[in-house]
């Protein structure tokens, strides 16, 4: 089980996490030259399928043995609920409607991504966050019989909506009664590892804007056995590069916080990290850091940008929008 926060950190959260966004516009036009956006995909047979748009990105990966498919969505807000949460039927009717985009259901354009994952060679999916936005049965039983239909692996990193409860967020009750709900399809542990012969694939919940201890060990110990990482976290980390458009976009898009910093990146621009979260961003920085691709979500639209000289990150669109990342490694 997560350690419970204390006050300060709490503190943090309020300032930090995903709030309502601005009336900015954000454009899928925006993204950057050496990214292939794919057409939307619609059943040719079928005038009524869902539309989904799909970015191709590569990424050279030095040591691999043969090409490495990952296809990776975040930020569906999944919002549906029976009578078992009947207390929350209030909240999830008004949140709904907010992801209901272009007059598609957040769950139908799940289920079209879910069924696009499996229209190439992909070796895993890879879920950011934020797939659904409180942890209602409803919601989670919907996602995991979508998650059954795959024929390759996946992994489930948490957001900071997929465990909320009503009023309770990043709460002791949060964490303790209603992030269990999702073990079936997350785990029980704070972190995810999927390791083949020359990658690891590590996903760290940072739903809080944070990292635990659990995580840094973890990562730690995944990083000593020399092979090439990718991390997937869900709230995008600031880069060192001195490149600030990450955070200005956030701002712009967001709004900024109260001392004029990013509310939805990690870093010392954005939620300012705690030690533990400061010695694993370090670590994942570093020169001899074995991590060589990034991925994320949260902000809810496309960035791609370098965290440092070696190491790309890629933030993609929000789910419930169509929006997803298919990433060759090669």
């Amino acid at each position: 089980m997560k350690k419970i926060y204390a006050l300060f950190l709490a503190v943090m959260i309020f300032a930090c996490a995903c709030g309502k966004k601005t009336d900015t516009v954000t454009s899928m036009d925006s993204k950057i030259e050496d990214s292939e956006q794919v057409e939307d995909k619609n059943d040719e047979n079928n005038e009524t399928a869902i539309p989904v748009h799909v970015s191709q990105e590569t990424v050279d990966v030095e040591g691999l043995t043969r090409e490495f498919n990952i296809f990776f969505l975040a930020d569906s807000h999944i919002s549906l609920c029976d009578e078992r949460d009947k207390e929350l039927m209030e909240k999830a009717s008004s949140r709904s409607p907010m992801f209901k985009a272009d007059d598609i259901e957040a769950w139908d354009r799940f289920d079209a991504l879910i069924k696009d994952s499996g229209s190439g060679e992909n070796d895993i999916v890879i879920l950011g966050g934020d797939i659904i936005d409180s942890a209602m049965y409803a919601s989670i039983d919907h996602v995991s019989e979508q998650l059954k239909t795959l024929n390759v692996p996946y992994l489930y990193s948490m957001g900071n909506h997929d465990f909320e409860y009503g009023t309770e967020y990043f709460s002791a009750t949060a964490y303790e009664e209603y992030l269990p709900r999702l073990d079936d399809i997350h785990g029980s542990k704070s972190y995810q590892v999927k390791e083949y012969d020359d990658l690891i694939i590590f996903a760290a919940d940072d739903d809080n804007s944070q990292i635990d201890a659990p995580i840094l060990d973890a990562f730690k110990a995944e990083a000593a056995k020399g092979k090439p990482v990718v991390l997937i976290v869900h709230v995008p980390i600031e880069p060192v590069t001195g490149d600030d458009s990450l955070t200005e976009k956030c701002k712009e898009v967001w709004g900024p916080s109260a001392d004029d910093k990013s509310r939805v990146t990690m870093g010392v621009n954005g939620c300012y990290p705690n030690d533990t979260t400061r010695e694993f961003l370090d670590l994942v920085l570093a020169d001899d850091s074995p991590v060589v691709l990034v991925l994320a979500g949260h902000i809810h639209f496309y960035h791609k940008d370098m965290l440092n000289d070696k190491i790309v990150q890629i933030v993609t669109g929000a789910a419930f929008e169509g929006d997803a990342l298919r990433v060759t490694l090669k």
